[in-house]
């Protein structure tokens, strides 16, 4: 695929992948429009991004309010005429044993990461349907297709997105509008930083630079694959998973255990035992 004069609006593009992605598309000639909620970093980026591409743009919008993605969307395909590829690839996380999650952060991951891909491509696909052509790139995780310890709502978040992907696939090829799904494992941005720093640690084997995972989604664009799961290394894990559940659950136990504990009560518990307790 030739990025050349392609209209791509990028979600979370303020930092991480989506800014690495946004310098590299802008790099091949595409015409980036970055959204975040960063209205500072976004300026930060459309500087580096505008000595390659001097059309493109950012515009601050939160996804996960439909009302703000409506209005960032309409000024999109007002200022550039169509969108030809949407990324979605604003996401947020916390490593929390979910017993100790707040209702609220739970709403708010699911909020971002899942309905946040949701009212994006409800915006862009009308026109894309109309033209009969455009690409629908969802940036998920490898915890999309592995549970882990302390990530509960995270990877609910990503299992909802992989599946829903998969389910527009179905729906969207036979009109001419493609459907992508990379699965990148943990990556060395800000986003994952209390990840990596926190236990259980991944294997150094599964950890990928911004670069290296803006690259797997570029090349999963150009060579319209529906879902590409990098490193190797997770690919192979989770294929494993697929084939022996059983046993791979059996191994991630002995693995994940000397890092289970049990919870602090929640805010939210202790609420409800001062309302609800002492029947």
């Amino acid at each position: 695929m030739q990025f050349a004069d392609q209209v791509v609006l990028i979600t979370g593009a303020s930092n991480g992948i989506g800014r690495q992605l946004a310098l590299d598309l802008a790099a091949r000639g595409a015409v980036v429009v970055g959204c975040g909620r960063s209205i500072a970093r976004l300026r930060e980026v459309l500087i580096e991004v505008r000595r390659t591409s001097p059309r493109s743009a950012m515009i601050g919008c939160d996804v996960g309010d439909a009302e703000q993605v409506r209005g960032m969307t309409a000024k999109v395909l007002a200022d550039f005429g169509r969108i030809d590829i949407l990324v979605n690839n604003a996401g947020i996380g916390m490593r929390q044993p979910f017993a100790e999650m707040p209702l609220a952060a739970v709403e708010e991951i699911l909020r971002t990461n899942f309905l946040g891909a949701v009212n994006c491509t409800r915006e862009a696909l009308p026109s894309m349907i109309a033209r009969g052509r455009g690409h629908i790139v969802n940036v998920s995780s490898g915890a999309g297709k592995i549970g882990t310890l302390n990530m509960a709502a995270y990877c609910a978040s990503k299992f909802a997105l992989n599946g829903w992907a998969e389910s527009l696939y179905y729906e969207l090829k036979p009109l001419g509008v493609k459907v992508t799904t990379v699965c990148p494992g943990p990556v060395r941005t800000e986003f994952n930083r209390d990840f990596r720093e926190s236990e259980p640690r991944a294997p150094a084997r599964l950890v990928l630079s911004a670069e290296e995972a803006a690259r797997a989604i570029i090349r999963a664009i150009e060579k319209n694959k529906f879902e590409v799961i990098v490193p190797r290394w997770l690919a192979l894990l989770s294929l494993a998973r697929r084939l022996a559940p059983s046993g791979f659950r059996f191994f991630a136990e002995r693995r994940f255990r000397p890092y289970a504990r049990r919870p602090a009560a929640s805010e939210d518990q202790l609420h409800r035992t001062g309302t609800d307790g002492g029947h």
